[in-house]
């Protein structure tokens, strides 16, 4: 058997499990379940021969644009078209679950704020957060791997955790400003 090209996995994978979307979509514009499968059918076959099939972000969107335009492009050509038809695609819901701009630029704000969130964190606080947080480590793993105790382990999450939210609140002034209480913290983190 020969072996898949990168596009065929990524059609089987993105493309193919929102088929009976698809259709569902066809349907509504044609009335036909004949012609929505023709619908369908072309509109893949067209993204199979797209050479930046890699570029789309999201394939059931790009799909279902794909099949408006080719009813669109049928309809021009059709001696007649139910008014009907036209009405449904104007008023289909195009709805692109891909995050707008705006959500991208917060989100990697946000990230942004995070690292900078916990690098301020004091070492320990740090080490315990991103080994349990991040890595995802057991708390008596991190306990034993550090020579503190389960209870010194709970304190510097919980401090780490105390702090990462005060970094966060949109009402704490000193969250923009850094804490200044972050490094001189010994006595609280164990």
């Amino acid at each position: 058997m020969p072996a898949l090209r990168p596009i065929d996995r990524w059609f089987v994978d993105e493309v193919l499990p929102h088929e009976s979307r698809y259709i569902a979509v066809a349907r509504r514009l044609t009335r036909n379940p004949e012609e929505a499968e023709d619908l369908v059918q072309e509109s893949l076959a067209r993204l199979l021969a797209l050479d930046g099939w890699s570029a789309i972000a999201n394939p059931p969107a790009y799909v279902i644009r794909a099949i408006h335009n080719i009813a669109i492009e049928r309809m021009r050509r059709a001696k007649v078209v139910e008014f009907q038809q036209l009405t449904e695609i104007e008023t289909s819901d195009l709805s692109d679950e891909a995050p707008d701009p705006f959500r991208v630029a917060a989100g990697r704000d946000s990230i942004a704020r995070l690292h900078r969130a916990v690098d301020a964190l004091p070492d320990r606080c740090k080490t315990v957060f991103v080994r349990r947080r991040i890595r995802d480590q057991s708390p008596g793993e991190i306990a034993s791997d550090l020579g503190i105790s389960l209870s010194t382990f709970e304190k510097r999450l919980a401090r780490a955790m105390y702090l990462l939210a005060r970094a966060f609140d949109p009402g704490d002034k000193t969250s923009d400003e850094g804490d200044a209480d972050l490094d001189g913290d010994s006595r609280a983190t164990g």
